[in-house]
């Protein structure tokens, strides 16, 4: 669980703005409803990372809506380790000097049996998020933008030893890994173009992939280039339907 300065530019925190109370209220009871709909799903995938990523990703739109960040600044991807189970790169972006945020998360916690886990996770990393440059050391920038998220107890600190002390859990994880490699499977599931090593090679000063068109000169992130090749993939899929 970290938060990585990727930018060598010093940015200031990110502010925890006031909302009226009415209307703070009114969003927890939506999100609450959403939450509790995506739980009922991941406890119907159980292991099933094809599944899983998805609901990952309606987790986190949720929360990072909850977080009030803009979702089109922070972005998520996904990463093969044990040894760690979130990371977030922290950057400005060269084309506008905005904040920007890559979260990173583990599949292992997206087979996790325990919906409080990734739940926990990902508001971890959003919390650093909020909290900006001044969050990475899990001071008390991070810990007031605990407070704000309603992160987990469990999952405020560096590192949550609770997650990894699971005999059982740790058996299925080494299954699911099994079959996978029988089957040819493992990346195929999750996009490869947001694996964390194919859009930063290294996690302090590393550099981050982007895609130039040599004719148009328009340059992508990896994130930009995987949304246009789902929109492509799409479009072609409802080409094929229209022609049958």
């Amino acid at each position: 669980l970290a938060a990585m300065r990727a930018a060598t530019a010093p940015r200031p925190a990110r502010a925890l703005a006031p909302r009226k109370r009415a209307a703070r209220r009114a969003t927890v009871a939506d999100a609450a409803r959403s939450l509790a709909d995506i739980e009922r799903a991941w406890a119907r995938s159980s292991y099933d990372l094809s599944l899983r990523w998805p609901l990952t990703n309606e987790l986190c739109a949720l929360e990072i809506a909850r977080a009030e960040l803009d979702p089109a600044r922070f972005r998520v991807g996904w990463h093969k380790c044990k040894s760690y189970v979130g990371i977030t790169y922290l950057y400005d972006d060269e084309r506008d000097g905005g904040e920007r945020g890559d979260v990173f998360l583990s599949k292992y916690v997206m087979l996790d049996p325990a919906f409080e886990n990734v739940v926990g996770c990902v508001r971890h990393e959003l919390a650093h998020a909020v909290a900006g440059v001044a969050g990475v050391d899990h001071g008390r920038a991070f810990k007031d933008a605990c407070d704000a998220l309603d992160v987990p107890e469990a999952w405020r600190k560096a590192t949550t030893g609770a997650f990894y002390s699971r005999p059982s859990v740790q058996l299925m994880w080494a299954k699911c890994d099994a079959e996978e490699a029988l089957r040819g499977r493992g990346r195929d599931v999750l996009p490869e173009l947001l694996f964390e090593r194919n859009v930063w090679d290294a996690s302090v000063n590393g550099n981050r992939t982007v895609f130039k068109d040599e004719e148009s000169g328009v340059v992508l992130d990896a994130f930009e280039m995987y949304d246009l090749t789902v929109a492509e993939e799409a479009r072609a899929a409802n080409s094929s339907d229209v022609v049958a």
